[in-house]
Formats: C-alpha cells, structure tokens, sequence
C-alpha cells in the first residue's frame, strides 16, 4: 500500500464538463481564499498522482502537464467519468468533480490504496455515496457504456455489476464532511466564502 508521494499507475481525472446551470455561471473559476474551485481539484490531484488530465471540452483549464478531453457522451457526469476511464493510460482513475472547496488530500489516498481488485471504491456516508470523489477501474467501462446508450446517467445505478468497496464514515478522518462539500448554487457559494461550511 503507497502512503506517500506520487501514485504511477492511477491517474487523476477532473470533471469539469458541468454547466453549471443552478450556479448562474462557471463554478470552476469561483474563488475561495484566492484560488478557484478548478485550481483547488488540481492542487490536490497533483499532490497525489504523476498523470492528470481534465475531462470536458475546457481547453481553457489546461495547464502545463494536463491534458484536456472532451467528454464522448456529453451532458452527464457518467458521461466525463466515461471519458477519463477511456482517455487514461493506466487501468484505475481517481475522480474529483471541479466543485468542491475543500477536495481532502487524505481522503483520497485512502480511497486510491484500497485493494486495486475493487471495480470502485467510494465513500459511503449518511447523505450518501460521493461518487465523484472515487476511484474507478476499466473494467466499469463496458456496464457504464451500456447505460449510456440507454441514456441512463445515474452512476451509481452500474455499481449492481462490478465489485464495489465502501468506506463509512467510521474509516474516514474526521474532518469528512467539509471534505464532500460542494458549490452548486449562489447561496451555497456565499455561505462558503463566507467561512460557513
């Protein structure tokens, strides 16, 4: 199990396909304590992983290092999730969608170093799954592909056919919470910046 510094064989993939249409404007250039939201994700990815790229037509985002795909079925989170698990070059991905103030570096890493037999491993907590702060395998494509033909975008719907790990609250750090926050709309985003998390 990796504890420290670069993962070689997963790469981290940001979601950044959203419209933000309750936000009213682009979530990822909203700033908190200075630095975008799109910034935050990147920071963290490249703390953890030696291969980034973005997943949406954002080639405004690139950065040196980082790639930028569109995603091949537009409109959906599954579908940017899709694109990062088709466009990476190793077998596991972790995902980190471009809305979240304060994406945990720990979390992550306790997510990514679960045995790479899991399909997905993702955090489980009382409001939920947070599958966009997950780690995802190849071997999800063909189940995802299926219901993305079916226009199905729920993507939790596929986890029924592939070996899933949870982690509870109970194995995550305690400042978890702050961790699956998101800014979804202008309310949302004011309450934040305002140190109202």
């Amino acid at each position: 199990m990796q504890s420290e510094g670069l993962y070689r064989d997963v790469t981290g993939v940001i979601l950044a396909g959203g419209r933000s249409r309750r936000m009213g404007k682009d979530k990822t250039m909203l700033e908190i304590g200075g630095i975008t939201l799109f910034d935050r994700a990147l920071r963290m990815m490249r703390e953890l992983f030696s291969e980034v790229l973005i997943a949406g037509d954002r080639k405004d985002l690139v950065r040196p290092g980082v790639r930028c795909y569109p995603d091949l079925f537009p409109g959906s989170a599954l579908g940017g999730l899709y694109t990062g698990l088709m466009k990476s070059p190793h077998d596991m991905i972790f995902v980190c969608s471009c809305d979240m103030p304060s994406p945990n570096v720990n979390i992550a890493r306790l997510v990514v170093s679960q045995d790479p037999a899991f399909d997905v491993v993702v955090p489980r907590t009382p409001d939920g799954l947070e599958p966009l702060f997950a780690r995802y395998h190849k071997r999800c494509l063909p189940a995802m592909k299926d219901m993305l033909d079916r226009q199905e975008f729920r993507i939790y719907d596929f986890y029924p056919l592939v070996r899933v790990r949870y982690l509870d609250t109970a194995e995550l750090p305690a400042d978890w919470q702050s961790a699956f926050l998101n800014v979804n709309t202008p309310e949302e985003y004011n309450r934040i910046k305002e140190g109202n998390w």
